[in-house]
């Protein structure tokens, strides 16, 4: 049987199948007896019989290649049949409205409003349609909304195909409403906020409302108490109301109402009323539309929230309620947006061993290590793709040391956290009861500490003889001739050479926590607060054989090479591409130039940007990112490397001289042995943290041998698809002991799970969750609404000014260029370098740039060590969102020295 027109007397089924979901919601409305303006609705059969008669094939590539607007044009200009105008005539005549009455005409995806798919915003709606011909009109612009570019893309992305989509369209009477709104049953913003009920009203019709063009009042209601009324009243200037020569007009609000609200305690207990009566009849919490008119409440729409997490979710029962402190400070640094399923596999069972040694170097007892495996075993969390530190295992494993509370402080200033460990968040946890250690042991402890930082020269000096020893035979290794079985066994082998002898970097790490912590600590406390973090920072800069800047200082010493040589190879540097240049190089072309950049490539080719991600390529198989730096040298004329260095001592030697203004006697003495050891730290740090870079770069090395191999295998479609497996996966793929041999699935799987975290915001920078984990990552909103820092970010009063902690002072004002990728990157000339983050392999932009801004980061930072060591003014850590704000091309002036920006234009 064919069904033109639908109403709220039809079933529930044939509105679902014919009439879409705002027909649907209108009839369950009516059902749970819930006031709604007259309405029926046009079904889909009315649709398809209006493509037949035209002849139109939606499912044909030629019709769908048009653009929205063109299908506009050809929907409007043909006739709707007359069975169906008819209809829509005999159904508006038993409506029995008085004479001059306005319609909404609303389109009605079939599946649109529902838990599944939502399609909100993407169909059109005609407000205030008065004559047959403008409803007919409408109509046919409804039908054709259903081909917007968004709808379309939106399919595509759920793969709802046009043979299964259909449009039905609602008639409704326009409700000249004299208050109007939203409402929600559950706080759609706040999800953990289980108490209220959120509704949002303008004087007049709610467009004003919904397209965002009038401030509204907002109330949070008790869901249980109605009477318990949290008001947010905004003053109000205008008001929507509908103009009598058709659509609608914006008013000037009467002076006495502009400051009043705009419901009264009785209509928002009228809305909270209904939201829980439709709450509890539709099963789902519900975002309505409501309106009154002439003291009458008409509900205009209803739809079921998606975004909040269902009702079970808040069962601890069943989750758990135990407490996780996320944050990702310093290590977006190193891993940066979303990171591949083997990299952070890898990385998590490299911190495992690493720290378990750390402890146990540091004489925690064995027995108590064994006890905390879960804090080791859980050092790092992936979250929505993204790598996290699980920051309350960081403080359980410093509780296991004496001296917890004191070494706290330097632990957060090492590891850059935005926030220390508030009271209120502390009592979540179980960590802050320590180990009880003796007083005989806690001199062993400390003996023990400090013998092994003041003989760390010795040590580094013996690891890194025996790190090369290893790493220069890897580098050496054609991986891609090994079998499976023999890169594992290789893996094994560096694994037990290397990782399960990780001491001297650990020692390293800790004296760098302890001396730059007390330094800073010195610094604050003894010389004048406002000019302490310019001295300190200063005082760090200028040491010769930091090996962050050597790569930089090779760079420039290659462009030196191009400048000083024939003016003919200048110029065609400097016009051409940094590919073009790589393919003329290895074909003859400078080759002084060429051989001074194979020489780095073999040293620092795995210095890259994202280094320690092994999807990334390095420089071995693209070094453009290097030619780009020489160019931008030559270009700029920035090649003298003893003028750098010139530079970065005069810095030094200032500041030394105003320490000694400051200081003098023990005080003095003191603080230059604090001072001397300090800069040790940070270079040994340096140093071995290069190292590491080395043997990830080999690891990437085999790794990617494995994905040739798969994919040699066909176990994989593609050898990129290595990184969707963790390397447990690929281990136990090899050796039988994998519960499924359908690779290909699995990575499928995953690829499409990465890809909606790459498509969707990341998560908080620091945030506590509850119970299961990886259960709670599957709702973004709750995510959001955990967020720690959001309340106390310092920001200023000033719109145009971002606050963020200055590492290497100086005041510059410039134009900005934002920089995300390499490819943003290419032709920097002296601007302000803006980035999200930044790892070694950024540093050779840094001498192009007059400036740095990075919004993550901390003063030991890899960026900030390496732009004190170059002398350019560097601003990290910058809160009130750097990216979002500044755009390539604007004028800022940042006083670095203050961690200040000031948006010029």
């Amino acid at each position: 049987m064919t069904h033109f027109i639908l109403n709220g007397l039809s079933s529930l089924v044939l509105l679902q199948e014919l009439g879409g979901g705002k027909a649907t919601n209108m009839a369950r409305l009516e059902q749970a007896q819930v006031a709604v303006p007259p309405w029926f609705c046009v079904s889909h059969h009315a649709f398809q019989l209006f493509l037949e008669t035209h002849k139109i094939n939606i499912h044909d590539s030629a019709f769908l290649t048009k653009s929205h607007a063109d299908i506009e044009k050809i929907f409007s200009a043909l006739s709707i049949p007359t069975t169906i105008e008819q209809a829509i005539k005999d159904s508006l005549q038993k409506l029995s409205l008085p004479q001059g009455t306005s319609f909404a005409v609303r389109s009605s995806g079939v599946g649109e409003d529902s838990a599944e798919h939502s399609f909100a915003g993407q169909f059109s709606s005609y407000l205030h349609q008065k004559t047959e011909d403008q409803i007919f009109s409408s109509l046919k612009l409804c039908w054709a909304s259903a081909f917007t570019e968004r709808s379309r893309h939106y399919r595509q992305e759920r793969k709802i195909s046009m043979g299964h989509f259909k449009m039905g369209v609602v008639i409704q009477k326009m409700i000249l409403a004299d208050v109007a709104g939203v409402a929600f049953s559950r706080d759609p913003i706040h999800p953990m906020n289980r108490e209220q009920l959120m509704v949002s009203s303008v004087f007049g019709i709610g467009e004003g409302l919904v397209s965002g063009e009038l401030d509204a009042d907002h109330y949070y209601v008790d869901r249980l108490d109605h009477s318990k009324i949290e008001s947010h009243i905004v003053e109000k200037d205008f008001y929507f109301a509908k103009n009598n020569e058709g659509g609608i007009q914006k008013l000037a609000l009467a002076p006495e109402k502009k400051k009043t609200s705009s419901l009264s305690h009785s209509e928002l207990k009228t809305i909270a009323q209904t939201c829980i009566k439709l709450e509890s009849a539709l099963g789902l919490p519900q975002d309505i539309e409501w309106a009154f008119e002439n003291g009458q409440f008409y509900c205009v729409q209803t739809r079921p929230i998606t975004t909040l997490p269902p009702d079970v979710f808040f069962n601890d029962k069943l989750k758990g309620n135990q407490y996780i402190l996320w944050d990702n400070s310093n290590i977006t640094e190193s891993y940066s947006g979303v990171t591949s399923p083997l990299t952070f596999s890898y990385v998590s069972r490299s911190y495992r061993q690493v720290y378990v040694q750390f402890c146990l170097l540091l004489s925690v007892p064995p027995e108590v290590v064994k006890k905390h495996e879960p804090t080791f075993r859980n050092m790092l969390g992936h979250i929505r793709g993204r790598v996290y530190y699980n920051l309350g295992n960081w403080y359980q494993m410093l509780y296991l040391f004496p001296f917890a509370a004191t070494s706290k402080g330097f632990m957060e200033t090492m590891m850059g956290v935005k926030q220390g460990l508030k009271p209120e968040i502390a009592k979540l946890f179980e960590f802050n009861n320590p180990v009880k250690y003796s007083v005989p042991k806690i001199v062993v402890h400390l003996i023990r500490t400090f013998y092994r930082m003041f003989i760390i020269k010795k040590i580094v000096a013996e690891f890194q003889v025996d790190f090369y020893k290893i790493y220069n035979k890897a580098k050496k290794e054609n991986f891609d001739q090994f079998s499976m079985g023999e890169l594992i066994q290789y893996l094994d082998y560096l694994d037990g050479a290397l990782l399960y002898k990780w001491k001297a970097p650990i020692i390293s790490d800790t004296r760098c926590m302890i001396f730059f912590g007390v330094l800073k600590s010195l610094t604050t406390k003894w010389i004048n607060q406002k000019e302490a973090g310019s001295i300190y920072n200063d005082l760090l800069s200028g040491q010769e054989d930091i090996p962050s800047t050597e790569p930089t200082k090779r760079l420039m010493k290659i462009g030196g090479i191009i400048v000083k040589g024939d003016p003919i190879i200048k110029a065609w540097f400097l016009s051409n591409t940094s590919q073009d240049i790589w393919e003329g190089m290895k074909k003859g072309k400078a080759p002084e130039a060429y051989q001074a950049l194979m020489q780095y490539l073999d040293e620092y080719g795995f210095r890259c940007i994202n280094e320690l991600k092994f999807e990334e390529r390095d420089l071995h198989d693209d070094p453009r990112f290097a030619i780009e730096a020489i160019i931008s040298f030559v270009r700029m004329n920035n090649v003298d490397v003893e003028a750098l260095e010139k530079k970065e001592k005069v810095a030094r030697n200032r500041a030394e001289e105003q320490i000694k203004q400051h200081l003098s006697g023990f005080k003095l003495t003191f603080y230059r042995f604090m001072l001397h050891h300090s800069r040790l730290a940070v270079r040994d740090r340096e140093i071995l943290r290069f190292l590491r870079t080395n043997i990830f770069g080999i690891v990437r090395r085999i790794f990617r041998a494995m994905g040739n191999n798969l994919y040699q295998l066909q176990v994989i479609e593609d050898r990129e698809d290595i990184f969707y497996l963790t390397i447990e996966e690929i281990v136990a793929y090899a050796e039988g002991r994998i519960p499924t041999v359908n690779i290909k699935q699995l990575i499928k799987v995953r690829k499409a799970e990465f890809d909606e975290y790459r498509n969707t915001p990341a998560p908080p920078d620091r945030f506590v969750s509850q119970g299961m984990a990886s259960y709670t990552f599957n709702f973004n909103q709750v995510l959001a609404d955990s967020d720690l820092l959001a309340k106390d970010i310092p920001v200023s009063d000033d719109p145009n000014v971002l606050l963020g902690t200055s590492c290497s002072p100086g005041v510059v004002e410039g134009t900005i260029r934002v920089v995300k990728n390499f490819e943003d990157a290419v032709g920097l000339n002296g601007e302000i370098m803006v980035c999200e983050r930044t790892d070694p392999g950024w540093v050779p932009l840094f001498p192009s740039t007059s400036g740095l801004l990075i919004e993550r980061g901390s003063l030991l930072s890899h960026s900030a060590v390496v732009a004190r060591e170059l002398g350019i003014p560097t601003i990290v850590g910058v809160h009130g969102g750097l990216m979002k704000k500044l755009k390539t091309g604007m004028k800022v002036r940042m006083d670095a020295a203050k961690g200040e920006i000031r948006i010029l234009g």
